[in-house]
């Protein structure tokens, strides 16, 4: 393994923190849109509320991980 400086895209886990954040905040965008948008019904709208949930939780433990 090659030493490399920890703010290098060449860090294994800077490069999975930075492919993983793209895809997940489109995932969260869509889900705040689709929140914003028609009226849903009860069981589609708790599944995006989920959705959404995650996507945070999930932000929130890349964003921990790069500290």
């Amino acid at each position: 393994m090659t030493n490399s400086p920890s703010g290098s895209l060449d860090d294994p886990n800077r490069k999975l923190r930075h492919d993983l954040a793209n895809p997940l905040s489109a995932i969260l965008a869509e889900a705040q849109l689709l929140l914003m948008g028609q009226p849903l019904d009860a069981e589609t709208e708790q599944s995006i509320k989920e959705i959404e949930r995650l996507s945070r939780r999930m932000r929130d433990i890349l964003q921990e991980s790069s500290g």
